[in-house]
């Protein structure tokens, strides 16, 4: 079981680093930019980053489930789902900043942005809660 102990550290310490760098993008688009192309410089510089801890802590549950033989419980499920709904509610995000980007309206995108990342960040914490309630 020592790979599995490396295997949840990596998650855990995955999962930290995303919800850091879910507080670190809203920063990013809730702050005022002197320019248009800082504010999507900073946005396309940092979304990669992001990402790529997503898909860590995607594929390092998928590992995590795999050496525990896909046993499945309520927690578990709600971790799946959870996962599920962020990256959703990412693709969403996504999609609005090309669409803002295109008709160069960022005021919408900041309001819609802030609220998403908000959700991002509840969908973070319920399986946590739920394992400590």
């Amino acid at each position: 079981m020592q790979i599995f102990d490396l295997v949840l550290a990596l998650h855990l310490y995955s999962i930290y680093t995303s919800v850091f760098l879910v507080f670190f993008y809203m920063f990013l688009t809730q702050d005022n930019c002197t320019t248009e192309f800082n504010f999507i410089r900073r946005i396309r510089l940092f979304l990669p980053i992001y990402y790529m801890f997503l898909a860590i802590v995607f594929f390092t549950g998928i590992l995590m489930l795999a050496l525990l033989n896909f046993n499945l419980n309520f927690y578990r499920i709600l971790m799946i789902i959870s996962w599920i709904l962020i990256l959703g509610l990412h693709i969403f995000q996504f999609k609005l900043f090309k669409k803002a980007r295109s008709l160069r309206r960022y005021k919408s995108y900041k309001t819609y942005s802030f609220f998403i990342l908000i959700s991002v960040l509840i969908l973070f914490f319920i399986p946590f809660g739920y394992k400590y309630l």
